[in-house]
C-alpha cells in the first residue's frame, strides 16, 4: 500500500501573510491559501473540555501530508474534505502546533503535522 493511497482527505493550507494591513493601515494577520485541496489524512489524537464561564472544547489532531508541502508553525489548515466525494468533513480552522518531517533513514518521506482546534 502506497503512502499516497492513505491520503483519503483534502485540505486547504494557509500561510501567514506578515505584510498584510487592515483598513486603518495596522498590521493584520491573514492566511491566504498556499495549497487548496491538498491530499492529506486527518486523525483525532485528543479532546478535552475546559470550563471558564463558557465551555471551550480543545481538540488535538494529526495531519499527514506529502514531503513536498511547505508548511510551518505559523500556518493554518482548514476545509477538510473527503477526497473521493468532496464532502466537507470539517470546515473549521486548525492551528499548526508542530511540523515533524518523517524519514525512512535515507530520505525525508512525509510530514506529520500536529494541529489544535479550539471551539
Amino acid at each position: 500500500m502506497s503512502f499516497d493511497s492513505l491520503l483519503i482527505h483534502t485540505c486547504d493550507i494557509g500561510a501567514l501573510d506578515q505584510g498584510a494591513k487592515d483598513d486603518y493601515g495596522r498590521p493584520a494577520k491573514t492566511w491566504p491559501a498556499s495549497y487548496t485541496e491538498e491530499p492529506c489524512r486527518l486523525i483525532s489524537t485528543d479532546v478535552r473540555e475546559v470550563k471558564f464561564g463558557a465551555e471551550v472544547v480543545i481538540s488535538d489532531w494529526k495531519l499527514f501530508v506529502d514531503n513536498s508541502v511547505i508548511i510551518d508553525e505559523q500556518d493554518q489548515v482548514s476545509n477538510i474534505k473527503n477526497a473521493k466525494t468532496g464532502t466537507v468533513i470539517d470546515a473549521a480552522t486548525f492551528e499548526v502546533v508542530k511540523v515533524q518531517p518523517m524519514s525512512d533513514h535515507i530520505s525525508q518521506h512525509h510530514k506529520e503535522i500536529l494541529l489544535r482546534k479550539v471551539t
